[in-house]
């Protein structure tokens, strides 16, 4: 047996209150893309949404678990983008009974007790045109409509009524145009004013993100990259439009944080002239396995309170510049000045959320992977000592004889630990510049630990000149580093 559910959204204000952000065939279309992840059978007739949940049913747990997941959803929606609306729901065999059984519903009728026989005539679509003729001649009810003869209801009223009684019936089958999510998602708004302020564009984003938030949901997918257009009054030597790009490291399905990176961008735009439209457009989506999970863990309260490290560093970014927020970055290299590197975080932040979750929910791990992360990593031995503080600048120091100089005379205690970085680092070498690496300059040192009475323990080298006993003998010493 088929079960079909209609519902329908509608606005509610109160007194204070401002109006709802988005129009009634805004929530209506926002509704259908939320019941898609129930069913793919979704269809936007008259005001109502319907849903052909038949092969659902056994997925969900029964009618009565699909309908409080439903309505836990669409509550949740609601909730998050700060909507107030009402929404009244029906089901029925067919569609047809469904949505008649909502319209009675939201004529303060009981719906759900009603027999589909005593449905009012006026909650058939098709019987709309006739319900004068109707209500003359005592057909006030789907039943009176039926004991006609059939012929004459078809030369009366024409053959529509006539397929719209049998879809009723589940004599005929619903041919709806099922409703399909777009690859990507592009959404214009037109403003109510002009705007002069870019800060001020934050109102018609909110509205277009409202939207956006649905279809991720209906495609269980998450955001990576957003595109914002604004299009600019036509004045002369103004360009038509002004755009802003926005990534996330994460793909983001609650949309507060990207809300917010927008916010941050749009604070540091001036408008060349007023702003009479936006658009919005998904550059790149990632699809969730699991979209509702917020963590691995099935406790609540491991789920996570507040804004991640990931979340802080683009906001950051966003407001200071990537300039301004960097990240501490290992490089391949011998030798110790050039051994890491401050990059803008941003770039590098994908590896810092693969450090901070390593298996993220959805994400499927290869069969070698449980084998090599059960298995402890070798533990690499080393006989170097590196400082705790190293110097921006080597600093070249005075020599006594064949030993360096630092606030007075100084007692070695370790070395040589030697460094040779030479061959493929030089200019003609082909690694080299395949590597990019060939402007670097070259190193031959011999690397010593030093005790000085004032300034502790010292990290000093020394460079080897040549190998002739000449060369061995003009040493140049430099101070790299101080140990804690």
């Amino acid at each position: 047996m088929r079960c079909w559910i209609a519902l329908r959204i509608s606005t509610t204000t109160e007194a204070g209150q401002p109006a709802c952000a988005m129009d009634a065939a805004a929530l209506q279309q926002a509704a259908a893309s939320l019941a898609l992840g129930l069913t793919p059978r979704v269809a936007l007739v008259d005001e109502a949404v319907l849903m052909d949940v038949t092969a659902s049913l056994r997925l969900f747990g029964g009618l009565a678990r699909l309908m409080q997941l439903l309505a836990q959803r669409l509550a949740a929606f609601f909730g998050e983008n700060g909507l107030r609306a009402e929404v009244q729901r029906a089901q029925g065999a067919t569609s047809l009974i469904a949505l008649g059984r909502l319209r009675v519903l939201g004529e303060g009728g009981a719906a759900v007790k009603k027999r589909v026989a005593e449905l009012p005539m006026h909650t058939l679509t098709a019987a709309r045109p006739h319900l004068g003729v109707l209500e003359r001649i005592g057909c006030r009810t789907w039943d009176d409509l039926l004991r006609l003869p059939r012929d004459g209801v078809a030369r009366r009223f024409g053959a529509e009524l006539l397929e719209a009684l049998d879809r009723a019936r589940g004599s005929a089958p619903d041919d709806y145009e099922w409703l399909l999510l777009p690859e990507h998602f592009e959404e214009k708004l037109e403003l109510n004013a002009l705007v002069t302020h870019a800060p001020a564009l934050m109102a018609g984003v909110e509205r277009l993100l409202v939207q956006l938030h649905a279809w991720l949901l209906g495609r269980q997918s998450g955001l990576c990259a957003l595109k914002i257009t604004w299009h600019l009054d036509k004045r002369r030597d103004v360009p038509p439009t002004g755009e802003l790009d926005v990534r996330t490291a994460q793909p983001a399905q609650d949309l507060r944080h990207v809300a917010r990176l927008i916010s941050e961008h749009l604070a540091q735009q001036k408008l060349p002239a007023p702003v009479h439209s936006l658009s919005l457009r998904s550059l790149a989506t990632e699809l969730l396995a699991d979209a509702a999970a917020a963590t691995g863990s099935l406790l609540m309260e491991a789920r996570q309170q507040g804004d991640g490290v990931v979340e802080l560093v683009e906001r950051l970014s966003a407001r200071l510049g990537d300039a301004r927020v960097r990240a501490w970055q290992p490089c391949a290299d011998h030798r110790p000045e050039l051994m890491q590197r401050w990059v803008p975080a941003r770039g590098v932040i994908s590896s810092i959320r693969a450090q901070l979750n390593p298996e993220r929910p959805g994400r499927k791990r290869s069969k070698g992977s449980k084998a090599a992360s059960s298995s402890p990593l070798p533990e690499t031995k080393t006989d170097a000592l590196y400082p705790a503080w190293l110097l921006p600048e080597p600093l070249k120091l005075a020599a006594a004889g064949n030993n360096p100089v630092y606030q007075g005379p100084l007692r070695r205690l370790a070395g040589p630990q030697r460094l040779e970085a030479a061959e493929w680092l030089l200019a003609d070498s082909e690694a080299a510049r395949g590597a990019g690496l060939s402007e670097k300059p070259w190193a031959l040192r011999d690397y010593f630990i030093y005790r000085s009475q004032q300034g502790g323990l010292l990290w000093i080298y020394s460079e080897r000149l040549g190998a002739t006993p000449e060369g061995a003998r003009q040493r140049a010493w430099y101070l790299h580093g101080f140990f804690a």
